[in-house]
């Protein structure tokens, strides 16, 4: 083959290093195909050695449940595989597993030497952790681990993340809180008691830490996120025993409504604090004096309080 001839080739494929397209790994090129017309975005997909495919050690999912991977490669064997795996090409021809490790373990499962494949060339922690929430839900302390991890590696504030993740703001702050439970609570979750929803996880995650492991001991029994936030607002009305079920010794109806506008009013507050917290760098003298007034203001009323 002339040089002229298969330069011309390669120009036509999208397989040159050019303005239109990113050199990767591996010989392979993602760019705009001129033949046939598909755009820089196109899904490059190619067929691949699974002995060439390095498993992530970020992954954010840990745990993998082998029924729903038996599931997986019974699927695959009789339908094909719908959806390739995310690599991101290394030098000499390897790859960096990125996403669908659980279809890479059905592949395993059922003898198969190579997988369908989609390049990437994006960041391997965002394109994992999108991949696998779009997919199979990762448990609630693997998706706070694995935000963790972005903030870590990328210094990201709470709303850079959640337009990352596709997730509001205020959801990435509670699930990031998980993070600060136990270990213990953590360890037996992942283990044993990942069953546990995560919004139950998020409440136990926000309740004052001395009532963390009572409230874990509850969720494994079965509690629901009602019984959990009922559990909770026993214990702030006078340290009742979060484990005993209580009975309705509220006062009148304007007690009630009392009790309720002042929880509701902490929350808003809690919120508040926690978008200046992560805004703080923005803060002006004037808005530091109204917060200074504040914490003035909070100090009497929990003065007050203690007084009585």
């Amino acid at each position: 083959m002339s040089r002229k001839f298969e330069r011309k080739t390669r120009e036509l494929l999208g397989t040159a290093a050019e303005p239109g397209g990113a050199a990767m790994g591996g010989g392979l090129t993602v760019g705009t195909d001129r033949l046939f017309g598909t755009s820089a975005g196109f899904p490059h997909v190619v067929e691949l050695d699974l002995a060439r495919v390095h498993r992530n050690p970020d992954q954010p999912r840990r745990h993998f449940d082998e029924a729903e991977l038996r599931s997986l490669a019974s699927s695959i064997e009789r339908h094909g595989l719908q959806n390739p795996i995310l690599v991101r090409p290394l030098p000499q021809g390897e790859y960096l597993l990125i996403g669908g490790e659980r279809r890479v373990r059905a592949h395993e499962m059922l003898g198969r030497k190579t997988v369908f494949a989609i390049l990437t060339s994006g960041d391997p922690d965002e394109i994992g952790l999108i991949d696998n929430v779009q997919r199979v839900d990762l448990n609630a302390v693997e998706y706070a681990a694995a935000l963790a991890r972005l903030i870590d590696k990328h210094g990201y504030t709470h709303d850079e993340l959640a337009a990352v993740v596709g997730r509001d703001r205020t959801d990435v702050t509670k699930l990031l809180a998980i993070m600060g439970l136990p270990g213990e609570i953590r360890e037996e979750y992942a283990t044993e008691f990942a069953h546990v929803s995560r919004s139950v996880m998020i409440e136990i995650a926000a309740a004052p830490a001395e009532l963390q492991d009572r409230l874990w001991e509850r969720a494994k029994e079965g509690a629901s996120v009602k019984a959990v936030r009922q559990a909770k607002r026993d214990h702030a009305k006078g340290g009742a025993d979060a484990d005993a079920p209580q009975e309705d010794t509220a006062g009148d109806a304007d007690a009630k409504e009392a009790v309720r506008s002042l929880q509701a009013s902490v929350k808003r507050i809690l919120r508040d604090v926690a978008v200046v917290r992560e805004q703080r760098r923005y803060l002006d003298p004037d808005n530091r004096d109204r917060l200074v007034r504040l914490r003035a203001e909070i100090d009497a009323i929990l003065d007050g309080e203690e007084g009585n």
